[in-house]
């Protein structure tokens, strides 16, 4: 009876351990973080650059982020990258033919100032081009 109830135990502290499936498109789930090919596709028109895009399907990426310095009372706004490379700040997206953009990425300040050094209080917007 002992071995009974230990391995019944142990069975369901196993089963209570597995992973949860992960999201998907499909299950209306998707990282708020990442704009996607399938996602820029269905939503380009022609003419419109990656600002406009981005502030469709994405807003909370251009949203300012508040005050952050006494010596800089204006509020900050995140940097973009396109290919890896610093491009400017938000209003840059809008010389960026929204055709040539294949994926968006919003990395918060902390990890855009591990990645790319201090300056980014605002956060990181990484575009992917074709």
């Amino acid at each position: 009876m002992y071995r009974f109830a230990l391995a019944f135990s142990l069975a369901i502290m196993v089963s209570a351990c597995g992973s949860a499936p992960v999201g998907n498109d499909t299950l209306g789930m998707r990282n708020r973080s990442v704009l996607t090919m399938e996602e820029i596709q269905a939503a380009r028109a022609p003419g419109r650059n990656a600002h406009d895009l981005i502030s469709q399907l994405r807003p909370e990426y251009m949203r300012t982020r508040g005050v952050t310095s006494m010596r800089t009372p204006e509020p900050s706004t995140a940097t973009v990258y396109v290919d890896g490379m610093r491009y400017g700040e938000l209003e840059s997206l809008k010389s960026l033919p929204a055709t040539q953009v294949i994926r968006v990425e919003y990395i918060n300040a902390a990890d855009a100032t591990t990645r790319f050094g201090t300056d980014h209080v605002g956060g990181a917007i990484l575009v992917s081009t074709k």
